[in-house]
């Protein structure tokens, strides 16, 4: 069974295709994947070949999983997603830590596994040899993950130990011919190449070397599986989950073609509304073009106006400067002729000299008139106020009877003597009064005996009262005790307690303080009758003192101290103690010097009256010796005006003559002044008429300076005639424009301009230099009229050159916006094109995929009939309702299957979700998955690779499950591989066709031991042919030479 015609048969020019054919797998050896042993294991087909494990513990650890994964991978299970490049693969390598075997070993960076297929009906070793076919998959840990190579014939690592095979596998590797020529193919290719359009694996593994998103339907009760998920076992089972995948991935691409139109189509509208600024900017442009014509025709209708007007206005000047002229030289010769008659009668000095003389005559004459009129009326004046005096003297004289001013003076000295004696003797009584009423208020108050002490000591908290306010004396003891108490009149009583503090309080005062202690209160009456006075406050007992006083008296009340020969002479009308008493004593006093005090006010009165008597005959005496001299001297003054009356009447007839011929030459001067100042003005006249023609000259002459007939005549271009025939060539309504409405015309039409090109809130900067120039700096925007005239003609030349500049460039992005435009409205259409085909194709591969989906689930449930009722059951089948695809395009489809049975024989169908014995439920489980993998295989036998076999079937059900697997897999020629745990074992040797066992003593050995491989009856003899056989291989000749394409199918021939 040569490869050869599988090159063309199916793949033609694309490479190889399905180059395994009808062979099936007859044997397996891997090397450095995970820590599975290098020995080659004998595979059987048909039937159920079970895999166990034994590690340091229990079964966990032998490399079950591994093993059972490499052997779907061998058969190019979709599972591990070829087309991505089963990345998953590299899992399978040797990892030291997860061996633990980091400080022994280190990780290795590629394996391989590698199978031998043949002939299934080959029961010879030659037979055997003739139809084998090696499948090299080398495994590395970086991309590209799998690489494929194969040779015909048996090719696999060999040696009688562990590391004589693992030492020669890369060299038997590297002899291998390429795949894909001088590379080779990977595992995207894997099942194409292998094993055509055939399914010849399909597996449920749920372990950590390659988990499956799919529901295993062996790992748990199947009615606790959800429709949904039993559909996804099926659909991994039998290859309809590709299938959904590409449905999904046609969702997506018609999602993503239509977000693609979603974007066209607002990329679009955003980039014609962007355009549309760019657009209309370029309008803008274009009117600003077709308006900065019409402007600069403006201006040069302008210009001719202003051009005319000027030649105009020349000639008017000219004939006006010529009429000054003339006027002038006839005000000229006036002028002349009023100076010479004003220099006439200037010059008359004969006139002057005489008018001098008459003048100077009458004004001495008058003067000297005046100067004796007025001493006259100064006289009279003076004498009449001399005579109200001397009648006001005469009166006043008579009071002074008879007497003279010495003897009136001597009286007045003598009264005014008297009054100061009057005024001291005031004074002295004044002071008494003062005296006696501050004593009576003194009294009143109880401040006339030693105030200022009494009020500190009272301020320091300590009792004190006065001696003579303490003391009470009846009116028999007065005489006697009186004169023993004026030496202790200012003394103060305090308690004897506080004499002390008393004392301390009133040191270092100014003056002197006597201080009198009293002993304390009495509690009781005296017992004998005493001469000594009663005390008037009872918080002072002053017994002590009194009677030491009275000891140290005499005989006589007098006697105060005869033992210190004090002796008091004293009479007192008036008690001296008591308060009562002491402010009676007061008031008489305060009485008596009040009276003194009268009289003393009524003597000065008499003596001022008489003083002013005094002055008054004084005052008259001395009057009427000025009432004399009044007299004698008006009689003086009356002579004097005598006399000057006498002399006024002499020079009375010259002064008469003087005033005549002074009037006469005032007359004849005034004419000629007046003849002057007249002869003045009418020069003054012509001299301003002559400013006049000479200002208006000046202004004149400027004017036509100012209207620069060169500088219009330049702007212009042409001779006046030119411009009178462009003007006569305008609108009759243009040819009566003057030069302001063109200006105005012409600022209008270049300031639309300017707002077409660069639109209100162009930022300044993005304005050419001189346009900002002229616009903002120069004042453009804010000047006026005549501002923006004269910036006319530099702002249309250099507007004129930005928009030559920027007519290409418009003209430009025009062309691109046109090809832009029609790009992306063509890329909208193409977009809505492709969506529309991508909707098409979807909703067609949809309907398609329905239609598939259902006819794969009919032929599943047709099968799953089937084996339900060959082994033991009355009929199965499953519902599958078509769903609704979601809109979503990262949702899958999601369709359902409700597994349904006849729990006897007639019976309707009843849902696996109703309750059931878990037998039962274990049998439909197997019978399910067994006619999900004959209705996803094909012709082609089938593998059916089942991880932790059994795991949650009872005790009780194991045996039968496991049975059931070895008999369908022979009928319908399935091979089923399937993982055990510990438990599971003692029913896998009795049922399955082939056991193995893998073997690891201790954590320590990095890889298994050789298994343990064990074929029941029927397939006892094949297993031992197979071990041997595979076991046999040794090279005879060197591989390398196969490059030349020759068939070697033999080298493999122990």
């Amino acid at each position: 069974m040569s490869t050869a015609r599988t090159w063309s048969a199916a793949g033609g020019d694309s490479g190889p295709f399905d180059v395994v054919g009808e062979r099936v797998l007859v044997g397996i050896q891997v090397v450095d994947i995970s820590r599975l042993s290098t020995h080659p294991v004998p595979m059987v087909s048909q039937g159920l070949v079970t895999v166990a494990g034994q590690g340091p513990k229990d079964s966990n650890g032998a490399g079950k999983s591994s093993l059972i994964a490499a052997v779907s991978l061998l058969h190019a299970d979709e599972q591990w997603r070829l087309a991505s490049g089963a990345a998953g693969a590299a899992e399978l390598l040797f990892t030291a830590e997860l061996a633990a075997q980091e400080g022994r070993w280190s990780n290795v960076d590629w394996g391989y596994v590698i199978g031998v297929f043949a002939d299934p009906r080959a029961g010879t070793t030659d037979e055997l040899s003739a139809s084998a076919l090696t499948v090299w998959l080398r495994i590395n840990r970086k991309a590209s993950h799998v690489h494929l190579r194969w040779k015909d014939g048996l090719y696999v690592p060999y040696g009688a130990t562990e590391s004589e095979r693992a030492a020669g596998v890369d060299t038997l590797w590297d002899r291998l011919p390429t795949s894909n020529g001088r590379t080779d193919f990977h595992a995207n290719r894997l099942a194409s190449v292998l094993y055509g359009s055939h399914v010849r694996c399909v597996s449920f593994l749920s372990t950590s070397v390659r988990s499956s998103p799919a529901a295993n339907l062996l790992a748990q009760p199947l009615n606790d599986l959800a429709p949904r998920r039993i559909f996804d076992a099926i659909a991994t089972l039998t290859g309809l989950d590709r299938e959904l995948e590409q449905e999904q991935a046609l969702r997506s691409t018609e999602y993503t073609h239509r977000t693609d139109v979603l974007n066209a189509d607002g990329d679009l509208k955003s980039w014609e509304h962007e355009m549309a600024v760019v657009e209309a900017g370029i309008a803008l442009r274009g009117e600003a073009r077709h308006l900065l014509d019409d402007a600069n025709a403006s201006w040069r209708a302008r210009c001719a106006r202003r051009f005319l007007d000027a030649v105009a206005r020349i000639d008017e000047i000219r004939l006006d400067l010529s009429a000054l002229e003339h006027h002038t030289t006839g005000l000229k010769a006036q002028l002349s002729t009023v100076e010479d008659d004003l220099s006439g009668l200037t010059d008359d000095e004969e006139f002057d000299r005489n008018f001098r003389e008459v003048e100077g005559r009458w004004n001495t004459l008058s003067a000297r008139d005046q100067h004796l009129d007025t001493q006259h009326q100064i006289a009279a004046k003076e004498l009449e106020g001399l005579g109200v005096k001397h009648r006001d003297l005469s009166a006043k004289s008579r009071a002074a009877d008879g007497r003279n001013v010495e003897t009136a003076q001597a009286e007045e000295a003598d009264a005014h003597a008297a009054v100061e004696r009057a005024l001291g003797s005031r004074g002295v009584a004044e002071e008494a009064e003062n005296q006696a009423s501050r004593r009576l208020a003194a009294a009143e108050s109880g401040e006339d005996v030693a105030a200022d002490e009494l009020q500190a000591l009272r301020e320091a908290g300590i009792p004190a009262a006065t001696l003579l306010d303490v003391v009470q004396l009846d009116p028999d003891q007065r005489h006697i005790w009186e004169p023993r108490l004026v030496p202790y009149r200012d003394a103060v009583v305090i308690p004897r307690g506080h004499a002390g503090q008393a004392q301390e309080k009133l040191a270092g005062r100014p003056g002197s303080a006597t201080l009198v202690v009293a002993d304390p209160p009495r509690t009781h009456a005296p017992t004998q009758s005493t001469s000594l006075p009663a005390s008037a406050d009872m918080r002072f007992d002053l017994t002590t003192f009194l009677t030491t006083i009275l000891e140290r008296t005499g005989a006589q009340p007098a006697e105060v101290d005869v033992a210190a020969g004090v002796i008091v002479v004293a009479e007192f009308a008036e008690p001296l103690t008591g308060r009562a008493a002491r402010i009676a004593a007061a008031r008489a006093e305060h009485r008596a010097k009040a009276g003194l005090l009268t009289e003393a006010n009524q003597l000065l009165a008499a003596a001022r009256r008489k003083l002013s008597r005094a002055k008054t005959r004084t005052e008259a005496a001395m009057a009427g010796d000025e009432a004399n001299a009044t007299e004698l001297k008006m009689s003086e003054l009356r002579g004097a005006n005598e006399v000057r009356e006498e002399q006024r009447e002499k020079l009375k007839p010259l002064l008469d003559a003087a005033r005549v011929a002074y009037t006469d030459a005032l007359g004849a001067g005034k004419a000629r002044e007046e003849q002057i100042k007249n002869l003045n003005g009418a020069k003054s006249r012509l001299e301003g008429e002559l400013t006049a023609q000479d200002k208006t000259k000046t202004k004149l002459t400027d004017e036509r300076s100012a209207l620069d007939l060169p500088g219009r005549e330049a702007a212009w271009g042409d001779s006046p005639g030119g411009a009178h025939r462009f003007l006569l060539a305008l609108p009759a309504e243009q040819q009566s424009r003057t030069t302001a409405a063109w200006n105005d015309e012409t600022c209008y039409q270049v300031n639309e301009v300017v707002r077409r090109c660069f639109p209100e809130g162009t930022p300044h900067d993005e304005m050419p230099a001189e346009i900002r120039e002229l616009l903002i700096e120069q004042r453009w925007q804010r000047g006026g009229l005549d501002t923006r005239a004269g910036l006319v003609p530099a702002l249309i030349r250099a507007l004129r050159t930005h928009l030559s500049q920027t007519e290409q460039h418009d003209l430009y992005q025009q062309q691109q916006i046109a090809t832009q435009r029609a790009q992306r409205t063509g890329d909208l259409a193409k977009a809505r094109k492709g969506l529309s085909e991508a909707e098409q194709t979807s909703r067609a591969h949809r309907a398609s995929l329905a239609l598939g989906i259902k006819a794969r689930l009919k032929k599943v449930s047709e099968e799953f009939d089937r084996l339900d009722q060959r082994y033991g059951g009355y009929g199965a089948s499953l519902d599958y309702p078509e769903p609704e695809p979601p809109a979503e395009p990262d949702r899958p489809w999601r369709w359902t299957v409700t597994p349904k049975w006849r729990r006897a024989e007639g019976q309707r169908m009843s849902g696996y979700n109703l309750r059931s014995n878990t037998a039962q439920m274990d049998e439909k489980a197997v019978k399910l998955v067994c006619a999900a993998a004959l209705a996803g295989g094909g012709s082609r036998p089938l593998l059916l690779v089942l991880d932790e076999l059994g795991r949650n079937l009872g005790k009780q059900h194991r045996r039968e499950a496991v049975a059931l697997f070895e008999q369908i897999g022979k009928d319908r020629n399935i091979t089923v591989i399937g993982a055990l745990q510990d438990d599971m074992e003692r029913y896998a040797i009795e049922a399955s066709g082939l056991y193995i066992k893998l073997r690891r003593r201790s954590d320590s050995m990095a890889y298994n031991e050789a298994p343990v491989i064990v074929g029941d009856e029927t397939n006892r003899a094949r297993v031992e042919l197979l071990r041997e056989w595979l076991a046999s291989y040794r090279p005879v000749t060197d591989i390398a030479d196969d490059e030349c394409g020759k068939d070697h199918s033999g080298d493999g021939v122990a």
